[in-house]
């Protein structure tokens, strides 16, 4: 009996043992700030308020701060006939949700928000079609221009907006490419500069949204 007991012990010791050396290989590895910055993620010491904001979808229901309470927020600020850099980002992007799912890393506090910066051509349906193009998770969102000044100067991709009254669209050709980081609290946490590497960009994204 003595050695029954004793080999049940040693037997879910083990299981213990095997159960946390698999654990710490699939969890992963939270990164300090200086290797979050070395892979592309500048992470600000203290996160930055912004203020209320309304987008439109597709189907007419706004999109708001209210919205980005409790969830992790990927945002990018490109357009439907941009050329080269959105839909180099936004493929980066969709093979980044790709592999999170390939992990089955926890994604219902999640979100991808894609919004137009050339809201006089891209209506809420035009641009949701457009992110719906490289997965059906994304969410794409429009407002009048005025809006968009308010929310991308607040993310730091204010530049991307034409001086003036000139609306020659030439402005939309070299837009900020940055993918924005907004935490469950609604605030401003950082910023994904490019060029986006899927396992640098995996890496940091797990570090920082990890349950």
């Amino acid at each position: 009996m003595t050695i029954k007991k004793n080999l049940l012990i040693i037997a879910i010791f083990i299981f213990v043992v095997l159960t946390l050396f698999i654990n710490k290989l699939t969890t992963p590895r939270v990164l300090s700030t200086n290797e979050l910055l070395i892979n592309g993620l500048f992470l600000f010491e203290n996160p930055k308020k912004i203020s209320n904001f309304s987008f439109f979808k597709e189907n007419g229901d706004e999109f708001t701060k209210y919205d980005l309470l409790g969830k992790w927020t990927l945002m990018y600020f490109g357009f439907t006939k941009c050329p080269d850099e959105c839909p180099t980002t936004m493929y980066q992007m969709s093979k980044l949700v790709k592999v999170l799912r390939e992990k089955e890393f926890p994604l219902d506090d999640k979100q991808w928000i894609l919004v137009t910066i050339d809201p006089e051509r891209d209506t809420p349906s035009d641009i949701n079609k457009y992110a719906k193009g490289f997965d059906e998770a994304f969410l794409g969102v429009s407002n009048v221009r005025p809006m968009l000044l308010s929310l991308a100067s607040q993310l730091s991709v204010n530049n991307v907006m034409p001086s003036g009254n000139n609306m020659d669209y030439t402005h939309l050709d070299n837009h900020v490419d940055n993918i924005i980081l907004l935490n469950p609290d609604g605030d401003f946490a950082g910023v994904f500069r490019p060029p986006f590497d899927i396992s640098r960009l995996s890496l940091t994204y797990q570090s920082v949204t990890q349950n």
